[in-house]
């Protein structure tokens, strides 16, 4: 069971989904929504953000992925003081700047489908303000192992949302923190999960095994027959895969 739930955040109204008290904290992707962890919440628990923009949030002057790192940091204060963060796409992107800008806020991260560096299509991107369903399909066969009624889902909110959807996608476009992590200048210091489908070729197999490489003690799983939406696409594995390790991380 999951119940909706509302927070003031710099005066903002921020909604989540709440499943059993539990310190993971999810983050969507970009044009999404919490629903998107709904099969993570009814079987781990947790708590999962509607950004701002986003969902059943207000609206608020993005600029970002920063912007969105202090909303997200603010809501874990309220609700779970710290958690392990979890974050898929742009979601993972904001992990990433909640761990570095706001570090006692996250005592583990679970990157889902994401990159240090999230460059996009400059097709997508301009397709979003001319043509919006072709961007949308050309995301969709990037990002879904097979057409179900999670597509349909994800297709019909990306359309009603293609402009925050372009936001978003921006945003990601302009998040790099790849030369950090080869220098050393971005260090992550606690407990982290990589997950990624097999057939993601919105964030291939080679981003995950970038952190990888640059994150030590990580650890890996790339998950057969899924894409980018893996958490959907497969929420028995995704979720058999954090379970174990957030059982690790929280000590239960």
């Amino acid at each position: 069971m999951t119940e909706r739930i509302s927070l003031n955040v710099d005066g903002k109204r921020v909604s989540l989904l709440r499943g059993r008290e539990r310190k993971i904290f999810y983050i969507h992707s970009s044009g999404s929504d919490a629903e998107q962890w709904r099969y993570q919440l009814e079987e781990i628990g947790g708590y999962a953000i509607d950004l701002p923009n986003h969902g059943k949030s207000e609206s608020a002057e993005i600029g970002s992925v920063d912007d969105y790192a202090r909303y997200v940091s603010k809501a874990i204060r309220q609700t779970c003081g710290s958690a392990v963060i979890a974050g898929h796409s742009l979601g993972g992107a904001v992990a990433q700047k909640v761990c570095l800008n706001y570090p006692e806020t996250c005592i583990g991260l679970v990157l889902v489908g994401t990159g240090a560096r999230l460059r996009v299509l400059p097709e997508i991107l301009e397709n979003l303000r001319k043509k919006p369903e072709d961007a949308v399909k050309k995301i969709l066969e990037m990002g879904f192992f097979r057409k179900d009624e999670r597509y349909e889902e994800m297709k019909k909110k990306y359309i009603q949302n293609a402009e925050v959807l372009h936001l978003d996608l921006s945003l990601c476009d302009r998040f790099d923190l790849l030369e950090d992590y080869r220098s050393g200048k971005m260090e992550i210091g606690v407990p982290t999960l990589i997950v990624v489908g097999r057939e993601d070729r919105l964030t291939p197999v080679k981003y995950a095994e970038f952190f990888k490489n640059h994150i030590p003690g990580s650890e890996l799983a790339v998950i057969d027959n899924a894409s980018h939406m893996v958490m959907l696409e497969r929420p028995d594995e995704f979720n058999s895969v954090l379970e174990s390790f957030l059982r690790k991380v929280l000590s239960e």
